[in-house]
């Protein structure tokens, strides 16, 4: 929220003296935080950019397009310059620029120093000044025109400059979105004295009623709508006042009529939208709807986009059909035009979950729905309506139509909040006398009901506050609220400084985690990098990586007030994350992806009433594309089932991990090519290639390996002590040795048999093959082996002996033979 101090001050008595700084240090530490002071004018030269007023206009004798101004600034005498601005006339008063300042340069947007110069033959020294050349904004289409009642002379930066003030407001206020409610904060910080804007104007004519009726099909959607018909409307630019109060809160001004609906909007905080009432179809009758869109509705909206409708969606109707988004965008066809003479002013309170959908799933975010996303109070409707209706009359010149159709179907009450002296001293950590208790709240713009916290002033427990709240507060509901504005305005700075108390806290052993985090760390030495994803999805990723029916088993929990329609459920998987970050990244371009999240997925459980998630603590990688030789640079080899069982080996290896991959079937990955980690015998998670169907519903086109583990199954069979041994000082002899065993024998099975003679450090299989000239169902698995002994050195002799005990001891084990 950008605040204009000048326009603040119509609104607050503030001293002339005020110091910004510590206005904003105040404003930060009670109601919002600024982040940020930005001075209009800063640079203008108080001597050479002044309030100017044009006595005569000439043609420039030497070029159609310029004109010779003369202006008075104040001096000694006029000035003559040149001018191409086509609105430059005689009597302006006008923003004028002499040589030597500091002005903006219309061509390259950079600042310049003003230089005398001959232009076509005639000298000037001097120029009348656009929006763009002083900073304010980029129109550089005409000069600025002052209000005739601007002091000729006068420095700029004292009639145009002003303070802004960048305001961060909490999702939570509201009101703060607004001039007014930013200066109720003021007024209640410094004390000053607060007025409201008026908003009285003259009606004529019929009722608004013969002209517009209003139908609200579903009140929790849409609580409010006000509708007032404005007629004989001129349709043309702003005064300049409202222009100027519009660049100074960073919009753009666009004709009489939206300026007046943006700045009320401003101004009191509540978005209106302005319809062509002659485009409402006459066969409605003038009237309109508030409802949910039906099934291949669509909508062209201001922006000249065609929008598809979902069911959710909030919309404004005639008989037509949909004419505005609810809450975010007008429609083209009830557009505001050079034309329009009738107006439909809308003034309304929509539902906030309903506008931030529409808003998030059409990707159209404006200053509108960022306040009805706050939730805004069904009251304001009235207080915005008249203010609006009241400038439309002014500055468009049109009449109001007696009245107004209010369609209010559950009118606000102002709701009661107490707290006692014993809760209020408790949440604030200091006791504040009742009398400022009293003089904060009303301050603040609430109606105490009772008060008779001097009850326990004295020390004594007890003491009841019970404040009616204003309407304009939607955000307070609970005791602690009000203790919140107590202390906020009675100042933080008031806490007493206090050491710590009581003894600190005893460690407390988190196998979990510590598991998480040295099982992540063995991934990343294993080559992998490690990614953090949402953990909100959609039932339509789910469905790619989890069965429909499986699905509907678990229900995956559902947030209520989601903040995007792509992030509305919590994840049971973490497996759909992975393989959108693959897919992401194959798509960009990348040789190699090698990746795993360590992080929670969440399983619904029933626990009394409730359904509430049981939180799974998993990692989970993938791995694609091309293998990379020593210098980073990708071979022509793409990464396989055995790259990520390597990887894998090495980081549970490192934990001090013994795993079995035995053979297993998993949806979505393809049948034949996944393993179940086992250790002990038990479960912990698979590993496989993924299935083309589920890679195809990710848009990938390349193979990807997959592996989950569970922390939880995985630590019970961590070693408590690692078992180590003695490295040996004598050289090894490595052999190879191919058997040929049935297809239902694993490789890992022939390794652990290998491992377990006394002479072998290690055996690694380095090749599989089926079909040749090997019988049916039968596959050859050559091993590399690795013998040493810890008090000699072996020979090979003493390798083939132990080779050949391995081989009888796999012949009787798996009728393995020997492949030569």
């Amino acid at each position: 929220m950008l605040v204009s101090l000048k326009w603040l001050r119509d609104y607050v008595s503030l001293p002339a003296d005020l110091d910004i700084y510590d206005l904003a240090h105040r404003l930060t530490m009670a109601s919002a935080e600024v982040d940020g002071i930005h001075r209009v004018g800063g640079e203008w030269d108080r001597a050479l950019v002044v309030v100017g007023h044009v006595l005569d206009v000439q043609p420039h004798p030497n070029a159609d397009r310029l004109r010779l101004a003369t202006v008075d600034f104040g001096g000694d005498a006029p000035q003559q310059v040149v001018c191409g601005a086509p609105n430059l006339a005689v009597g302006q008063h006008i923003a004028f620029a002499r040589e030597g300042a500091k002005v903006i340069d219309g061509h390259s947007g950079k600042p310049s120093v003003l230089k005398k110069g001959v232009i076509r033959g005639i000298e000037s020294s001097g120029m009348v000044l656009s929006e763009m050349e002083l900073g304010l904004s980029q129109n550089h289409e005409g000069i600025i025109v002052l209000p005739a009642d601007a002091p000729v002379g006068t420095p700029l930066v004292d009639y145009l400059g002003d303070v802004i003030l960048d305001v961060h407001v909490w999702p939570n206020r509201a009101d703060m979105m607004s001039m007014t409610g930013v200066a109720r904060e003021v007024a209640a910080i410094v004390g000053g004295t607060l007025s409201m804007p008026d908003s009285a104007y003259r009606e004529s004519g019929g009722a608004a009623s013969e002209a517009v009726t209003v139908r609200i099909d579903d009140p929790a959607l849409c609580a409010r709508y006000i509708a007032t018909v404005i007629e004989g409307v001129t349709v043309g630019p702003s005064p300049e006042w409202l222009q100027a109060r519009l660049r100074a809160a960073g919009m753009r001004p666009i004709n009489n009529v939206v300026d007046v609906t943006n700045y009320v909007m401003l101004e009191l905080g509540q978005p209106l939208h302005a319809f062509d009432l002659d485009k409402v179809a006459p066969s409605s009758k003038g009237e309109v709807g508030v409802r949910t869109a039906k099934p291949g509705e669509t909508l062209r909206t201001l922006d000249g986009v065609e929008r598809t409708l979902t069911a959710d969606t909030l919309l404004i109707t005639d008989a037509s059909g949909p004419i505005a988004l609810a809450g975010v965008m007008g429609g083209e066809a009830t557009e505001v035009t050079a034309d329009t003479k009738r107006i439909l002013l809308e003034s309304a309170r929509f539902d906030p979950v309903s506008i931030r959908r529409t808003g998030t799933r059409l990707a159209l975010r404006s200053e509108a729905s960022a306040r009805f996303e706050r939730g805004l109070s069904p009251e304001l409707a009235l207080a915005a309506s008249q203010r609006a209706t009241q400038l439309l009359v002014e500055v468009a010149g049109g009449t109001a139509r007696v009245g107004r159709v209010d369609a209010y179907p559950a009118p606000h009450v102002a709701p009661e909040v107490s707290i006692t002296r014993a809760r209020l001293d408790t949440v604030i950590g200091f006791h504040v006398p009742t009398s400022e208790v009293e003089a904060i709240l009303t301050t603040l713009g609430f109606d105490l009901v009772r008060s008779d916290g001097d009850l326990a002033d004295g020390g004594s427990a007890g003491g009841l506050f019970v404040a009616r709240v204003p309407w304009w507060r939607t955000d307070i509901s609970i005791p602690d609220d009000l203790a919140e504005e107590v202390v906020r305005l009675a100042g933080f700075d008031r806490l007493p400084a206090t050491g710590m108390v009581g003894a600190i806290p005893a460690w407390e052993p988190a196998p979990i985690l510590d598991l998480r985090n040295r099982l992540s760390d063995a991934l990343v030495a294993a080559g992998l990098q490690e990614i953090i994803s949402y953990s909100l999805t959609t039932t339509e990723v789910l469905e790619r990586v989890i069965p429909r029916e499986d699905l509907a088993v678990i229900r995956p929990l559902r947030l209520k007030n989601t903040q995007s329609a792509d992030r509305e459920l919590m994840r049971p998987t973490l497996r759909h994350s992975l393989l959108e970050t693959v897919a992401r990244n194959l798509n960009a371009g990348a040789e190699q992806v090698a990746i795993f999240e360590a992080a929670r997925a969440f399983i619904p459980v029933r626990d009394g009433g409730h359904v509430l998630p049981e939180e799974h603590e998993q990692v989970t990688g993938a791995l694609a594309g091309f293998e990379v030789d020593r210098w980073g640079r990708p071979t022509t080899r793409r990464l396989d089932f055995f790259d990520a069982k390597g990887a894998l080996e090495v980081a549970l290896g490192a934990l001090g991990v013994t795993t079995a991959y035995v053979s297993h079937e998993e949806y979505g990955l393809l049948p034949g090519h996944v393993a179940r980690l086992e250790a002990g015998g038990d479960a912990f998670g698979i590993l496989g290639e993924v299935h083309p169907d589920t890679l195809d519903a990710f848009g990938i086109d390349a193979p990807v390996l997959l592996f989950e583990i569970d922390l939880a199954r995985l630590l019970p069979h961590l070693p408590k002590r690692r078992a180590t041994r003695s490295l040996s000082r004598f050289p090894a002899v490595t052999q190879d040795l191919a058997v040929v065993v049935d297809d239902s024998v694993t490789a890992g099975a022939l390794r652990a048999i290998i491992e377990q003679s006394s002479l072998v450090v290690s055996a690694s299989v380095f090749d599989v093959f089926k079909g040749g000239r090997l019988p049916a169902g039968k596959k050859s698995v050559a091993l590399s082996i690795r013998y040493q002994a810890a008090d000699r050195t072996l020979t090979s002799d003493d390798a083939n002996k132990e080779q050949a005990r391995i081989l009888k001891r796999l012949e009787r084990e798996f009728g393995a033979e020997q492949r030569t």
